[in-house]
């Protein structure tokens, strides 16, 4: 049987735009230009015959075809990553590599995040860093910093501490690009930081 699809790299743009109702955070999280996803988006729309959105100054808002379509997508990219991953573990396209940096690591339980299990379809690996730019360069996902900033163009997510005092603030801050900041993968890492760091554990 022959499948008449769309342009995989179209249905991959007009899900990350569709989710995040902006070409920009799109762009962020596939790592691409807004202009890239816009085009993506528009051959698709024009291959199906049906507009997907309605393009307003303020941003995106889906048609009725947009919003029939987008949670059927969804389910396909799970279901392609699912069976990917069960083939190919290596791969591990649903999880993280996570930077923490040292000072972070100090407020952070022994470990962390190795051994968690509610963390373990979510992150891949972790490594020692304060480097902002390796997520710029996808060599990590996001970065776990006490203070610092400001991250430019990058999201920022603040996780208070029970380990801080007025002299001795001990902010953590959850660094990544903007399109991965309400992904999953995001909120489960920044829900385990949260228990542990009011915890103090």
């Amino acid at each position: 049987m022959t499948y008449r699809l769309p342009a995989l790299n179209a249905l991959r743009a007009f899900e990350a735009a569709a989710r995040h109702l902006s070409f920009r955070m799109a762009a962020s999280e596939l790592g691409v230009t807004a202009g890239a996803i816009s085009q993506q988006v528009k051959k698709l729309e024009v291959s199906l015959g049906v507009a997907l959105f309605r393009r307003l100054p303020q941003g995106l808002l889906l048609t009725t075809e947009g919003e029939t379509y987008l949670p059927q997508i969804s389910k396909v990219f799970e279901d392609l990553t699912e069976a990917t991953e069960a083939i190919a573990p290596k791969m591990n396209s649903k999880k993280f590599n996570i930077g923490i940096c040292s000072k972070a690591a100090d407020i952070l339980p022994p470990h962390w995040p190795k051994h968690r299990g509610s963390l373990k379809a979510f992150v891949r690996d972790s490594i020692y860093t304060n480097d902002v730019e390796m997520i710029r360069t996808n060599e990590i996902d996001c970065l776990i910093r006490l203070g610092g900033g400001p991250y430019g163009d990058l999201a920022l997510i603040k996780i208070p501490s029970s380990a801080s005092t007025k002299k001795h603030p001990a902010e953590l801050h959850y660094v990544c690009k903007p399109g991965l900041a309400d992904c999953r993968q995001s909120k489960a890492i920044l829900e385990d930081l949260k228990i542990h760091t009011l915890s103090n554990s």
